[in-house]
């Protein structure tokens, strides 16, 4: 996505300012979610965060560490937003850990559950899809 002839210091910026693109938009969710009941409210804005994703493959490790570290808040609004942009893009290292906070036997039932129904959308049959314009065919 970067340009050839940028610097090292202006792919830094973009860097920057695409995850702080991803954060905000993040934080607009969990905001969102907060106050709303259904997806229909974020939905728009799940897609806009995808669209960061997919616009800066290079930045992955970054965003899949924003990602994880969501995880581990469990707010409201978490979960439709990980399950809606990894449904699309099923990235390994975040499913990895996932899958890690659901065998930590020290772990919350009621979070085991979210985990779980986060892990549920990197398969093809993800229960809560038709909850979703986009994947509701």
């Amino acid at each position: 996505m970067l340009m050839e002839n940028t610097s090292p210091h202006e792919e830094r910026r973009f860097a920057r300012d695409s995850i702080t693109d991803f954060q905000g938009i993040a934080q607009g969710i969990l905001d969102a979610a907060e106050e709303s009941c259904g997806v229909e409210a974020l939905e728009r804005d799940l897609e806009r965060a995808l669209a960061v994703l997919q616009r800066n493959a290079d930045l992955r490790p970054q965003f899949e560490t924003e990602l994880i570290s969501l995880i581990d808040s469990i707010r409201e609004g978490v979960v439709e937003l990980v399950s809606f942009v990894m449904h699309e893009l099923r990235w390994q290292a975040v499913e990895e850990g996932i899958r890690s906070r659901i065998s930590d036997p020290r772990a919350n039932v009621s979070d085991l559950r979210l985990y779980e129904a986060m892990l549920d959308a990197f398969s093809d049959s993800w229960r809560d899809r038709d909850l979703y314009v986009r994947f509701d065919r």
